[in-house]
């Protein structure tokens, strides 16, 4: 009997020590983890107080300009639009004679 207890206790102790050293392997991979983690936000915390940054989101949100730099905006024609959406609709008279009369009805109310 006294045989069976140390057994039962030395078995106790073992299933133990592997739960700790598991929860020791999760721990170690979540410091791992954080590690990288820490070392990404470094590296974003550089760029964001780098210069060019700056100077880019100086241009994007407060429209500034370099001295003597030309800006040029780019505009869609609404023609073009207007053209894919009848194309659209050009495929199913259909559904385009049904999209009519509901504009149709809809529109006298």
């Amino acid at each position: 009997m006294a045989v069976g207890f140390l057994s039962w206790l030395v078995l106790k102790g073992f299933l133990q020590k592997v739960e700790i050293e598991k929860q020791l392997g999760d721990i170690n991979s979540q410091i791992d983890n954080l590690k990288k983690e820490e070392e990404r936000q470094k590296g974003l915390l550089e760029y964001l107080n780098t210069e060019s940054y700056l100077e880019k989101q100086a241009r994007l949100r407060l429209n500034l300009k370099k001295e003597g730099e030309e800006v040029v905006f780019i505009y869609r024609k609404e023609d073009e639009q207007n053209e894919t959406n009848q194309e659209k609709q050009n495929k199913n008279p259909f559904l385009s004679k049904v999209r009519e009369w509901f504009r149709i009805i809809w529109s006298r109310d």
